[in-house]
């Protein structure tokens, strides 16, 4: 196996292309303008109530985890539209599948959501 050298023009266009892929899906995907509304009204609630570092930190592999889950689901859609343009099982099984694998990971950084958030709203109640 060789190597390439290291290029700093190349580690540049490869930031381009991934900011490109994601203005692309903000822009054509509806999910993920609400996946990045709800990553920024958590960390909002996140400075407000000023939580600790853990729960900082297992906040955002939750809001991550289901920003990556879209940006998956929507890169296999798109996939499978051109290769498979014509409906099918497969395809609809395939895409059913990534939508349901972010429909989980949404559930879980909700779930993740609450139970950090709630004791600092149980705290205001108080």
């Amino acid at each position: 196996m060789t190597y390439k050298k290291f290029s700093l023009v190349k580690l540049f266009n490869s930031f381009m292309y991934a900011s490109r892929g994601i203005v692309n899906l903000l822009r054509s995907e509806q999910n993920a303008r609400i996946h990045l509304v709800y990553a920024i009204v958590v960390a909002v609630l996140a400075y407000i109530f000023s939580i600790s570092r853990l729960e900082a930190i297992i906040l955002f592999f939750a809001v991550v985890l289901v920003i990556a889950m879209e940006v998956i689901n929507t890169a296999m859609e798109k996939m499978l539209d051109i290769v498979k343009p014509e409906s099918s099982k497969s395809v609809e099984f395939i895409k059913d599948s990534m939508a349901g694998a972010v429909l989980i990971a949404s559930i879980i950084a909700l779930v993740v959501t609450i139970l950090v958030f709630l004791p600092y709203l149980n705290k205001l109640s108080a």
